[in-house]
């Protein structure tokens, strides 16, 4: 199992982001939001860099190596527009639960710094630092996810965070 938990794990996370996200792409999709362009930049570059780290786990489950390095460096500069479209969301919607999410977005920022800066000195670390750092970013589609699926944030919310968070203690 651990064998392949990178790339379980990111077809997990991709999938939170499709499912917190799917009221915008496909059952509410006349919502204002869906018209303005800060949101649908943001969008592009998320799911671009979602995307992108399923595909990365999957280069090097074949053992692409060449093909992998190539992507991680679209993806750096993915991850920078990504991190830029995300500014504009916070300019006027500064509230106590986006504090926490800008929080978890500079942390998760830190920590995929972190594994550019470690690509060629230990991949491990690498690995664990993009892995971690994508979780972090992925708070804002966790929350709607978990309430697409249970219908509220309550005790489901707490249990699939554990759980997935459990998975980077194994």
């Amino acid at each position: 199992m651990r064998k392949y938990f990178f790339l379980v794990l990111s077809i997990l996370l991709w999938t939170i982001m499709v499912i917190g996200f799917s009221d915008n792409w496909l059952t509410d999709i006349h919502q204002p939001s869906n018209s303005q362009p800060k949101f649908l930049i943001h969008a592009l570059f998320a799911f671009s860099w979602f995307t992108l780290l399923v595909f990365q786990n999957m280069l090097i489950k074949k053992g692409n190596v060449t093909a992998h390095k190539k992507a991680g460096k679209i993806g750096f500069l993915i991850y920078i527009a990504f991190l830029l479209s995300t500014l504009p969301l916070y300019f006027k919607e500064f509230e106590p639960l986006s504090i926490m999410v800008f929080s978890q977005l500079v942390f998760g920022s830190i920590l995929i710094g972190l594994a550019y800066y470690n690509r060629k000195k230990d991949t491990h670390k690498h690995k664990a630092n993009i892995m971690l750092g994508s979780f972090l970013l992925i708070q804002p589609a966790w929350d709607r996810a978990v309430g697409h699926l249970f219908g509220n944030f309550g005790l489901e919310w707490i249990l699939f965070f554990i759980l997935i968070y459990g998975l980077f203690i194994w």
